[in-house]
């Protein structure tokens, strides 16, 4: 395994964690307090942020395929951002800051399909579950020391320095994009360029992995509120969430490593079926502290999901065309978890609590079944299964 490349993106991955998991828990409260918007608005601005960038995946993977780098990308979408997120803080209104923060989303987004498959480019097909595993970790390390830096600095100083903190952890990462990160040039395809509508197995396979998105998406959103309406105050409610990074820090590698040994398809379900659990830890839980256990378990499933859909895709992709298969399976994946909170705000305005974790157990089951028809034993059975020739005995 290519140890140089790796722990360079080790160390990007630790620092960009800091602001990726910040935003979903800081960002609408930043607006709301500090730039006058409505909850639905900031909930708003954060959800459309994340589309612009996943729809242009697959374009941008394909830019970095045919430019047979990766580095490039990565410090194009950090120094384009830069300028953005620093100007958040001077913005007049929600509105001028929300689209700033929209601009600097889809600038990241310009290095997204590159730095997944460049995990890809430098391992084995056999160690790519531990390659995926091992940034797995260190994002989740780096959410747990977000979280505790960034509750200190706006406990001393106010959401209004939540940026400028970015800001500066964002000095970080562009530091090891340039002088840390290798960059590597790929080889010229030695095969014919398949079309796009080779990509049909990801496409499906994106989709049957990601229906569970959909209840992801919403407990990731509400399980803070889950927590506080047991009786969580503000602090407690982070124990919750560092409490599930700690655990996605700790097991992403070894989890990894097993998906490697077991295959990616294994890992896959062993994953969903762990978040399966958690969601009905969380809904018979009667006090906070009992969610603790549940988003540990969550992550853990989570831990199991992301290097092993990764992993897959990338054996999948033609070597020339990574990137772009795995922004297409970003694409679908990302767009169906970013549709969980409008999902899971409609059955919690429903049915309460019940009718949120009942939706995520039925798309997660939803999901689990897709799986087994398509690649389980009754999908193997089914392809493999000899066909009557029709012909009169």
């Amino acid at each position: 395994m290519a140890r140089r490349e790796l722990l360079s993106l080790s160390l990007y991955a630790l620092l960009a964690s800091n602001r990726g998991g910040l935003f979903i828990v800081y960002l609408p409260l930043y607006l709301v307090e500090v730039k006058g918007a409505t909850l639905p608005i900031a909930l708003a601005i954060l959800t459309f942020a994340w589309l612009p960038g996943t729809l242009l995946g697959p374009w941008l993977g394909r830019l970095s395929d045919r430019s047979r780098r990766r580095r490039p990308y990565l410090l194009a979408g950090e120094a384009l951002a830069f300028p953005l997120f620093l100007a958040i803080t001077f913005a007049p209104g929600y509105v001028a800051a929300g689209a700033l923060f929209v601009a600097a989303e889809l600038a990241l987004a310009i290095g997204a399909p590159a730095y997944t498959a460049y995990v890809a480019d430098v391992t084995r097909t056999h160690e790519r579950g531990e390659g995926y595993g091992l940034l797995n970790a260190t994002s989740n390390a780096g959410g747990v020391v977000g979280f505790l830096l960034a509750g200190v600095v706006t406990f001393l100083f106010g959401l209004g320095a939540l940026f400028p903190f970015v800001v500066a952890v964002m000095v970080g990462t562009l530091s090891v994009v340039v002088f840390l990160v290798p960059d590597i040039t790929l080889p010229h395809p030695t095969a014919p360029r398949r079309p796009l509508r080779e990509m049909r197995p990801v496409v499906t396979f994106s989709f049957a992995v990601s229906i569970r998105a959909i209840g992801s998406g919403a407990i990731a959103t509400f399980y803070g509120f889950l927590a506080a309406s047991l009786g969580a105050n503000d602090l407690e409610v982070s124990v919750v969430a560092v409490a599930g990074l700690l655990t996605g820090a700790v097991v992403s590698l070894p989890l990894g490593r097993l998906i490697d040994r077991r295959g990616e398809i294994r890992g896959i379900w062993y994953g969903t079926v762990l978040t399966l659990a958690s969601y009905g830890i969380f809904l018979f839980s009667t006090e906070w502290a009992e969610t603790i256990p549940a988003q540990a378990v969550r992550n853990a499933g989570l831990s199991f999901l992301g290097p092993g859909m990764s992993a897959w895709v990338a054996r999948a992709a033609p070597a020339d065309q990574r990137a772009e298969y795995l922004g297409m399976f970003t694409l679908i994946n990302s767009s169906l978890w970013s549709v969980g909170p409008l999902v899971g705000a409609v059955a919690l305005e429903v049915a309460g609590y019940t009718g949120l974790f009942a939706m995520a157990i039925a798309t997660t089951i939803v999901s689990l079944v897709v799986m087994e028809l398509l690649y389980g034993e009754i999908g193997l059975r089914r392809r493999y299964a000899p066909r009557s020739s029709g012909a009169a005995a």
